[in-house]
């Protein structure tokens, strides 16, 4: 694991780095993130430095690219709906490109640096939802993020962009393929729900849905609990992320998530219960996680957008529609729910205490 730490002049802007190639550096990469002011670049008065304040770590994880062949299961899911069989159904094939996923969901601490430096009138981001500590305000700032909807979100990344980079010129979420412009503003409803996302750029963004679920089950060759699909294993579609038996072996369930059963009715610190096969934590569980896509029952619907010689290259949903993904099940929902299948959604306007979002980027 590295860090690097981002100059902390906001006069430019705050905590930028000397470029894109800064922002992933290794396998696991942590990103410290710094929201107070110092003499970056020196004032020649000869005065002291202030300390460092204590420095946020958010760390990712390196997700090599993979073509995955979808399977029919031959085990018992949870129920008998399309929505529980997750996005690699029978005979489709997906190529992902390599990628980074953060190793938990975001924070409010880090959640609430960004947002403090973005709304100034100088750097000219809106956000729809300030967000909360937790599942109800009350919790510690390393509870991750609620009560934030898609579109803050999408801007928040644009913003967490800009300010590690001092430039927006790597922030992934634009008004369309054809314009540019970096979008700032989740009050702008319209703008947002029509976004582009140049995956091109190194930004921080959302995590496709093909490849949230890729982390979430990937087992390389480990067969607990596991189907083969193509080259790789991933947990059964009806086990939370993580687990070695299926949801309704409660004491797996409650090794890996926080849920109904074990939660106490609110959501926990991040990074607390057992890792997965990639060292990600809370996959399944704490928070729902939001998704780029947009939602249609069947996974493949859009797949001749992306589709060369019979496989499917990073897809980003379905074509039309307005509702989002989310994934992964919280804190206030049922064991079945934090399984790796269990595809749901949601309006982008929504906002509650159960929901909140972990960070993707490409190397």
């Amino acid at each position: 694991m590295k860090k690097f730490n981002s100059n902390k002049n906001k006069k430019a802007f705050a905590l930028k780095t000397k470029g894109a190639a800064a922002l992933i550096l290794a396998a696991v990469l942590a990103l410290v993130f710094t929201g107070c002011p110092n003499n970056a670049g020196g004032s020649g008065s000869g005065s002291a430095t202030p300390p460092a304040p204590p420095e946020i770590v958010y760390e990712f994880v390196d997700i090599q690219g993979a073509t995955i062949t979808g399977v029919d299961p031959d085990y018992t899911l949870p129920g008998t709906g399309a929505h529980w069989k997750g996005v690699f159904i029978k005979d489709r094939k997906v190529k992902l490109s390599t990628y980074m996923l953060g190793k938990t969901e975001v924070t409010y601490k880090l959640w609430k640096e960004v947002y403090d430096e973005a709304v100034k009138p100088e750097h000219g981001y809106v956000f729809a939802n300030a967000g909360q500590k937790g599942s109800d305000g009350t919790g510690s700032e390393d509870e991750p993020v609620t009560t934030i909807n898609w579109r803050d979100c999408i801007v928040w990344c644009n913003a967490y962009t800009q300010i590690k980079l001092g430039s927006d010129e790597q922030c992934v979420y634009r008004k369309s393929k054809t314009d540019s412009t970096v979008l700032k503003n989740a009050t702008d409803t319209a703008a947002c729900d029509a976004a582009y996302a140049d995956m091109s750029k190194k930004g921080f963004r959302l995590p496709t849905e093909a490849e949230w679920e890729y982390a979430a089950r990937w087992q390389g060759s480990d067969k607990t609990n596991a189907v083969q699909y193509g080259d790789v294993w991933l947990t059964k579609l009806n086990s939370a992320s993580g687990a070695k038996a299926d949801w309704n072996d409660a004491d797996e369930t409650k090794a890996v998530a926080w849920y109904s059963g074990n939660s106490g009715g609110k959501t926990h610190p991040v990074g607390k219960k057992r890792a997965n096969a990639l060292g990600l934590h809370d996959m399944s569980g704490n928070v729902w996680e939001w998704c780029f896509d947009r939602y249609k029952d069947a996974p493949a619907s859009n797949d001749s957008a992306y589709e060369q010689g019979g496989i499917v290259t990073d897809p980003q949903g379905a074509a039309s529609g307005s509702s989002r993904v989310r994934r992964g099940g919280s804190w206030g929902y049922n064991a079945y729910d934090c399984t790796g299948g269990k595809r749901d959604y949601f309006s982008p306007g929504i906002r509650n205490g159960n929901l909140g979002f972990r960070l993707a980027c490409r190397p």
